[in-house]
Formats: structure tokens, sequence, C-alpha cells
């Protein structure tokens, strides 16, 4: 039985943390992809992003937390949405997965026309401050971000280093507590 416990502690020990301690948080953030070709919006990260946020990106943000669930308005919550088109589209979005949030409702934040000319290489990246109350702020920060790291392998995780340096820039992560 000891061994077993041993075998089991060196195990979980090993596995990288898939959910990051809350207690220090100061801000949240979720990641909202829309898919060319399929309804609504997929929530988290892909695989690239994931590696690169579990391995890089929270020890470089440190207090910027990944998670949609997080309904207490006490910290400041954000949705990144990016994609390739301006479309979203109707699919139910589960309210653990956008802060309560409803697809329709992030749709109606989508700029109705691509604010720069349009580029293969790039992606929309939209991001939406989450109020206290539960409303959004109006209107959200909308850009373009590069997605490709050459010609023919796509990067998206550029696309998520980009947002995360926008939201580490907020003044929640400026104000030094003592």
């Amino acid at each position: 039985m000891k061994s077993f416990v041993l075998a089991a502690l060196a195990l979980l020990a090993s596995m990288p943390a898939l959910a990051q301690d809350q207690s220090s948080c100061k801000a949240f953030f979720q990641v909202l992809q829309a898919e060319e070709g399929s309804p609504g919006l997929r929530p988290g990260l892909n695989s690239a992003q994931k590696r690169w946020w579990e391995d890089k990106g929270q020890k470089k943000y440190p207090g910027l937390c990944l998670s949609g669930a997080v309904t207490s308005g006490d910290k400041p919550r954000y949705l990144v949405i990016w994609s390739k088109s301006k479309k979203v589209g109707s699919a139910t979005l589960a309210p653990t997965d956008g802060y309560g949030q409803t697809g329709n409702t992030l749709q109606a934040t989508a700029p109705a026309t691509k604010i720069y000319t349009p580029r293969w290489d790039q992606a929309a990246v939209t991001i939406i401050n989450v109020q206290y109350d539960g409303s959004l702020m109006l209107p959200p920060v909308y850009y373009e971000s590069d997605d490709h790291a050459w010609i023919l392998f796509p990067d998206s995780v550029r696309v998520l280093k980009d947002a995360v340096k926008y939201l580490f820039q907020e003044q929640v992560f400026l104000t030094k507590t003592s």
C-alpha cells in the first residue's frame, strides 16, 4: 500500500498543473475561438496554446488566470475571441465557458465589417471586459494579429501571446500591492 501511494504521488508530481491556484489570481480570462465552418464558439485553448500557457505563459504573466467559469465579479474578467472570419454563429455556449455570457450576446459585439483589409495571415481578435455585474463593457477591443510563423505553418500561439500581453497591461497588474 505504501509503495502504491508513493508511486501515485510521483506520477501526479510529474504531470503539469491543469489548473492555476486561483487565490493568486488578479484577473481571469477565457479564450473562445470562432472556427470557420462550425457554428458558435469553441471554448478553451488548442493544444499548442495550452502547452505554451502551461510551460511559459503562467510564469511570464503571474496573476492572470485562465478560467471562464468565474462568476464572482470581484476581479476583472476578460473574454478573448479569435477567428479568421467575422461570423461567430449562434451555437449555445455553456455558462461555465464564458462567464455566463451567451453566444448570441457575444456575436452582437462582433464588428459588422472588417476594420482592416482582410489578410490571409491574420486573425481577428476581440477582447471583451465582463463587468462586475455580468454585463459587457462595450465597445470591445478589436485588433488583428499575425497567426502564422511562416507562410505554411499556422501559429495560433502568437494570437494568445498577443492577447495575454495586452491583458497584462491592465490596471490591476500595474497597481502594486504591499
